[in-house]
């Protein structure tokens, strides 16, 4: 191994993952000239065709790298968001959210991550971390030395893995997930809510609409979100009332499932010379359409700690984790519960949820301290103290 060590990255922030969390975390870098580069274990770049929704919080920072307008050009711009339960509406409100696709989000964020002149290294599948030495040993025999290294791995973090004291299995959480991109026309969010299941549907452009339904098993479905199904087995999860008005989804090759696992709480957000950003950081379920937000702010309060304090990365890492901490455990625990609320089966208990949907504002006081945080107001307290 020592045969191969390379020094050339040693004054370089390391970023691990080319997700979401880890190209903008390197454009803000790129953005300061801080020298950094990131390791992609895969050939290229490919995301899957998985949808995912931006609310407010998350476009403040993508407006700030100069993205948002981009990709509200060729994304969706629901401005309504429909509860129906049981075939029929219950409420609806007003959103301002940017419903896209990961791939094309994927696609802008890399666009500008190598406009910046940002460098990433494919096919290095990480293998083993000194975090004492700050050395990466990849598959490919590569061993290099960094300054820091920035854990954006996603759920199953291999940094975290590595690094994890307690190397405990996910645990499945009960729930399983259907999801694909469809051939269908909409406008607006729709969430249809029922016994044990619920369904969520908004466009991704101006044709395609991204499906996603969310359902109670006990047997345990494999966590992959490339497993292959076909519209037989998502009619026997999903009512046939709901498919029925997506008709295409009946003809899509494109059926993917994967079970929702949950893993214990890491406790903190970094260690000596990692830290950690994204799903790699707080692996989250998706019952809240946080998971993409979240990473998006990670990257921005850890970028902007750096840049101002480049030469202290234990304390940009010590003020990320205060400032970010009670944030993300509070949505990911908020996430799991928002499951129970929406699959709810006792005739009675629906009847209640429904009053309370109808005729409180509920909704807007669940969503908007989670879509009101500005990470920008973070960084300029920190400025102003």
């Amino acid at each position: 191994m020592h045969n191969n060590l390379v020094n050339i990255y040693k004054d370089y922030i390391a970023i691990i993952g080319a997700g979401i969390s880890g190209l903008t975390l390197g454009i803000f870098l790129k953005k300061q000239n801080i020298p950094c580069i990131i390791f992609e274990k895969f050939p290229s770049i490919s995301e899957y065709g998985a949808g995912i929704s931006i609310s407010r919080n998350g476009q403040k920072v993508l407006k700030e790298i100069e993205i948002l307008d981009k990709l509200k050009l060729i994304s969706g711009n629901p401005k309504n968001a429909y509860f129906i339960s049981n075939n029929k509406e219950i409420t609806s409100f007003a959103i301002d959210h940017v419903t896209t696709s990961r791939k094309v989000l994927h696609s802008i964020l890399l666009e500008k991550y190598l406009a910046l002149n940002g460098e990433i290294k494919f096919d290095h599948e990480l293998i083993n971390i000194d975090n004492q030495k700050k050395l990466l040993s990849f598959s490919n025999s590569k061993n290099l030395y960094v300054d820091h290294i920035a854990a954006c791995d996603g759920i199953k973090s291999i940094c975290r893995n590595l690094l994890s004291k307690d190397k405990l299995d996910p645990v499945y959480s009960g729930y399983s997930v259907w999801r694909s991109i469809i051939n269908e026309k909409q406008n607006d969010v729709r969430f249809y809510l029922g016994p044990n299941f619920h369904v969520v549907t908004y466009p991704v452009d101006d044709n395609k609409t991204s499906f996603v339904g969310a359902f109670k098993r006990l047997k345990s479905t494999e966590e992959s979100w490339r497993t292959l199904g076909n519209y037989n087995e998502l009619r026997s999860d999903i009512p046939g009332y709901i498919l029925d008005k997506y008709p295409s989804i009946k003809h899509n090759k494109e059926i993917f499932k994967w079970g929702v696992y949950t893993r214990t709480d890491m406790g903190n957000m970094y260690m000596d010379n990692i830290t950690f950003l994204g799903d790699a950081a707080h692996p989250i379920v998706p019952f809240m359409g946080q998971g993409g937000c979240l990473a998006i702010e990670d990257s921005y309060i850890f970028g902007k700690l750096l840049i101002k304090y480049r030469n202290d990365i234990k304390k940009s890492q010590s003020i990320y984790h205060d400032i970010r901490y009670s944030r993300v455990k509070k949505i990911r625990d908020d996430s799991l519960n928002q499951a129970t609320f929406n699959h709810l089966k006792n005739p009675l208990l629906i009847y209640i949820r429904n009053l309370l949907m109808k005729y409180t504002n509920i909704i807007h006081i669940l969503t908007k301290k989670v879509w009101d945080y500005d990470p920008k107001k973070e960084i300029a307290n920190i400025n102003n103290q």
